[in-house]
């Protein structure tokens, strides 16, 4: 990973990194009291006593201070010295803590006890120096017949303090949480990448691009949360926003590139169905996604809306049987439909279900009330939808998901293209790699990929946030309101006012025999 991938995790990642470094810090804070005592501790304590070792016959030499030493913590002194302080364990293992300091100088034995108990640590440093000095006093010993011993100096309690070596903890509060801040900081970077690389999740263009093999033809701009309004087409409630600007983008797409076949790795041996062609101007447009939940009605209807505003007359097909909602955009409401026509199509027209949209030039064919048997009502479409090319500019349809239900794969062979609808971090890699696959496997032209949510910055692409919508919304009141204080009154009206001439609110015109007819013949001389 670079430097700029590594950036892009924690910015995604961001709330991960400041939960860590926040719980961090509040544990340390309120753990850690206000006033700490900052004196050294003492860890332990030492005590040492002194044996001056002396000689009664000095012709001899000096007494051997290894063999003193020997006897100090081997064989009988020892256990007189374990019954002095009453220590019932092994005598050895009391011994086994002192350090006996020979001294050939100044003929001396140091015998230091170390404990956490200071008046324990004098008693056995001590009862060792005494009962070794009445162990030699008593009897002439091997090694020591001639040594003479005293006690110089008792043994005294002397703590020591623990040790300074290494870090040491600030005592401070203050100090303290700013060390747990930059701990807590590290590990939340740490729980970011650990997360990121568990997550499959496809975000960014290149990503997306990568596990579909289809172009990226849009990018549509996360709205904010008091924007989330399913019913709300964004192309005319705000034409200027760079949501409505990533719907043109798609539209300009699917009127002016050619789709592109994917490669796949399956061809039936026996078809009875011509290979298809990639077409320039697509007429019947299928509009699908992998799952459900990732805007794919939303894009149909603005969609829809931002063919509208070019003079096109659209059609728009509700094929998604299972969960039909597009009507609820277009306030139409639910009645006779695509599943009605398909169970009783009699000797009525495909006209009879078109209804017009509150969207000027846009109608629909809802789903219909007869929705039992979705699955087989699919497979019938395809009288519908050649009926259907003959009534508008543009066909959009609105389908189920691919992953999530059978009756898309039905209707796939009779389209133009296709226009997948991708919501950014909710398609995983082996979603979008089985998706290909399919798309390849059906031989479908498709025309591009519309990514939905994406973090889209003003400037990125040219049309993104250009002209009033880079504007704050302080600046455009301010400009409206300084409009309508230096526009003059208007004159009384005696006769229709010019905006009346230019008011196409309520222009529902649909397409005349005449162009109808125009347009057969067109594709009668093409094909």
């Amino acid at each position: 990973m670079t430097l700029q991938d590594y950036i892009k995790v924690f910015r995604h990642r961001w709330i991960v990194i400041v939960i860590c470094t926040a719980v961090a810090a509040g544990v340390t804070w309120f753990v850690t009291p206000a006033s700490t005592d900052t004196t050294k501790k003492i860890g332990s304590y030492t005590a040492t006593a002194t044996i001056l070792v002396g000689s009664s016959n000095s012709e001899q030499g000096a007494p051997n201070l290894g063999r003193l030493a020997l006897y100090l913590t081997t064989g009988e002194v020892p256990k007189r010295a374990a019954a002095v302080v009453d220590f019932e364990g092994d005598p050895a293992l009391l011994a086994s803590g002192l350090t006996v300091t020979p001294d050939t100088v100044s003929q001396a034995l140091t015998v230091s006890a170390t404990a956490s108990d200071g008046e324990q640590a004098a008693a056995v440093a001590n009862a060792f120096a005494d009962e070794t000095v009445k162990f030699i006093e008593q009897a002439d010993r091997p090694g020591a017949e001639n040594a003479t011993l005293s006690v110089l100096q008792p043994a005294t309690p002397i703590p020591s303090a623990a040790s300074d070596g290494g870090f040491v903890v600030p005592p401070g509060r203050g100090p303290r949480t700013a060390i747990a801040t930059l701990l807590g900081l590290l590990a939340g970077l740490g729980v970011a990448l650990i997360l990121d690389r568990l997550d499959s999740r496809l975000r960014s263009r290149g990503e997306i691009h990568a596990a579909l093999r289809m172009p990226i033809v849009a990018e549509v701009p996360r709205l904010k949360r008091s924007q989330r309004n399913r019913n709300v087409l964004a192309v005319r409630e705000d034409p200027l926003s760079i949501y409505s600007d990533g719907y043109r983008a798609a539209r300009t797409a699917l009127a002016h590139t050619a789709g592109q076949i994917l490669p796949g790795d399956y061809s039936p041996r026996r078809s009875a169905v011509e290979p298809r062609r990639a077409v320039n101007s697509a007429r019947l447009v299928l509009i699908t996604s992998a799952h459900a939940s990732e805007g794919k009605t939303t894009s149909v209807a603005n969609l829809a809306a931002s063919f509208a505003e070019t003079g096109q007359q659209v059609l728009v097909l509700d094929a998604d049987l299972r969960s039909p909602d597009i009507h609820n955009v277009f306030d139409v409401p639910q009645g006779a439909g695509i599943s009605d026509y398909l169970t009783d199509p009699g000797d009525g027209s495909l006209d009879a279900v078109v209804r017009p949209t509150s969207v000027p030039g846009v109608r629909i064919i809802t789903a219909g009330s007869s929705l039992a048997h979705p699955a087989s009502l699919a497979s019938r479409m395809g009288s519908l939808l050649e009926e259907a090319r003959e009534m508008a500019d543009i066909v959009l349809i609105d389908t189920a998901p691919l992953l999530e239900a059978s009756d898309v794969f039905d209707i796939l062979p009779m389209v133009d293209t296709l226009m997948l609808v991708v919501r950014s971090g909710r398609l995983t890699e082996v979603a979008g790699n089985r998706v290909a696959e399919l798309v390849g496997r059906f031989q479908v032209p498709v025309s591009g990929v519309i990514i939905v949510g994406a973090k889209a910055k003003l400037g990125d692409t040219y049309g993104y946030g250009y002209g009033d919508a880079r504007k704050t919304k302080k600046k455009v009141k301010r400009g409206r309101k300084l409009a309508e204080q230096r526009r003059p009154a208007p004159p009384p009206a005696s006769g229709p006012q010019p905006s009346d001439l230019f008011d196409d609110t309520n222009d529902t015109t649909d397409v005349s025999d005449a162009s109808r007819d125009s347009r057969r013949a067109r594709r009668a001389s093409s094909a």
